[in-house]
């Protein structure tokens, strides 16, 4: 996949999940993604993927449960 495509491709998910706001989120760098936007990093074929499972995990809402320790 070309360098283009992957960033089309990683926009096309965005939009999907994002809507308005997948245009702002690509461009504004992210700690998420060590500071990078996931414009840049959708560039190559790993980054993408890096982006793209970012985006779902936006898109599944963390279902984390706490436990406490017994000492």
């Amino acid at each position: 996949m070309a360098d283009q495509d992957t960033t089309l491709h990683v926009a096309a998910e965005a939009r999907k999940i994002l809507g308005e706001d997948a245009e702002v989120w690509m461009q504004r760098p992210s700690k998420l993604l060590d500071g990078m936007a996931p414009a840049d990093l959708a560039r190559s074929e790993d980054g993408a993927r890096v982006v793209l499972l970012e985006l779902e995990r936006a898109k599944t809402p963390i279902k984390a449960a706490v436990r406490t320790r017994r000492k």
